[in-house]
């Protein structure tokens, strides 16, 4: 069964992602990097003309001027990129503000800038059908550039650059402490050699579509790893690599079967929240008291006690299915977004927190620990509504 309003226009509600020329992913990642944008008021970066790298920006007489038409540009494409409205023409235009500015100020330069405008002006080109391959070739290219370059550098060779940058810079105590127990430069050197070897893995991963999953695992870990040690995004680093991610993801194009219990208040409340931030209608909800569960396999007894997803030719139950929903739902992105890019630069120790306590959720090694807080709600969820809602034998 097709997505409700999958081929229908575009909605007015920046949260919605859905009847585009962009697929589903696409533009939810170009909206991220232009929602981190904009909270990060990354407009304020935009320059006028100074040591350009092209001659001819020396040439225009009114530098404030032009800033002030590249910082229009800007903050008017993001807008209208959130708004669903000509999309691939704002990615374009967003895109093509920031490489501009890039172009014309040494000092605007920097790859994490270039990273952003590259990608959503990549999107900007997406053609409707095809497989986003000039996308994920560039972002390849951004992790093969950065592991080359360490490859070929004394200091990361030897592991200088990684020991002046976590005791001098950083200043590290975890760092220094285990690094003391070691012999010198040991834990550097593992350290950088680490960084070279991953990041040139992930370039392999990224351009083999069996492989996307790990490379996308990897650099999860990788960006907020180094997010966390660090205590920075590195401008706009963080956030555009994380949101890329989403190129490497194929977004549902069918509704997802949602077998619940219709006998129980709780889970009647669980899934009217759900269903309100299920924006594009990707879930078809239905009780297992109708005989829905028993056309996949799953018996009435074991829906009693859980919650099930059927995904495609996937099955996920209980605190996987509730954790697989909201990764499927473009909501759950801006929240992170949000939450993550709103508080000033100097948020270090909320964002490692918030980024720790993501990782903790949504990561499939802890799962075993919400599989445990599931079951215990599961087994009292009776008790924590006040009424039952009456057993739902004929579906609505």
């Amino acid at each position: 069964m097709a997505i409700p309003g999958a081929a229908v226009k575009p909605s007015w509600n920046p949260l919605r992602c859905g009847g585009t020329v962009l697929p589903t992913n696409l533009l939810l990642m170009a909206k991220l990097i232009a929602l981190c944008l904009l909270l990060t008021n990354h407009v304020r970066q935009i320059p006028d003309p100074w040591l350009p790298f092209v001659p001819a920006f020396d040439w225009i007489g009114a530098p404030a001027a032009f800033q002030r038409v590249l910082q229009g540009v800007f903050v008017f494409s993001a807008i209208a990129l959130l708004f669903n409205r000509w999309v691939r023409l704002w990615c374009l235009l967003l895109g093509g503000s920031i490489l501009i500015g890039v172009i014309s100020s040494k000092a605007y330069y920097g790859n994490n800038k270039t990273f952003c405008g590259l990608i959503l002006f990549l999107t900007g080109l997406y053609e409707p059908g095809q497989e986003p391959w000039l996308l994920r070739i560039q972002f390849a290219i951004v992790y093969f550039g950065a592991g080359l370059n360490k490859l070929l550098d004394a200091d990361w060779q030897s592991g200088v650059f990684m020991e002046h940058w976590a005791t001098a810079r950083l200043k590290n105590e975890v760092y220094m402490t285990i690094a003391s127990w070691l012999p010198a430069m040991l834990l550097a050197k593992l350290m950088s050699w680490g960084t070279i070897v991953t990041e040139l893995g992930m370039s392999a991963a990224f351009l083999v579509r069996k492989l996307f999953p790990l490379g996308i695992l990897a650099s999860l870990l990788f960006q907020s790893l180094l997010m966390l040690v660090s205590g920075t995004t590195f401008n706009m680093f963080f956030y555009a690599t994380q949101a890329a991610l989403l190129m490497f993801v194929d977004w549902p194009r069918s509704r997802w079967l949602v077998i619940y219990d219709g006998d129980c208040g709780f889970c009647n409340r669980a899934k009217g929240w759900i269903e309100r931030i299920d924006l594009e209608g990707l879930l078809d909800w239905r009780t297992y008291q109708s005989g829905a569960g028993r056309e996949h396999g799953i018996g009435d007894a074991e829906a009693s006690e859980r919650l099930y997803l059927i995904a495609g030719s996937r099955i996920y139950s209980g605190f996987r299915a509730f954790r697989t929903m909201l990764l499927f739902n473009p909501v759950t992105y801006f929240a992170m977004a949000i939450l993550i890019a709103a508080p000033p630069g100097d948020a270090a120790l909320y964002r490692r927190i918030v980024v720790a306590g993501l990782l903790a959720f949504f990561l499939p090694p802890l799962a075993p620990v919400g599989e445990w807080v599931y079951r215990m709600i599961a087994r009292n969820r009776h008790k924590l509504s006040a009424n039952s809602a009456c057993a739902t034998t004929v579906e609505r």
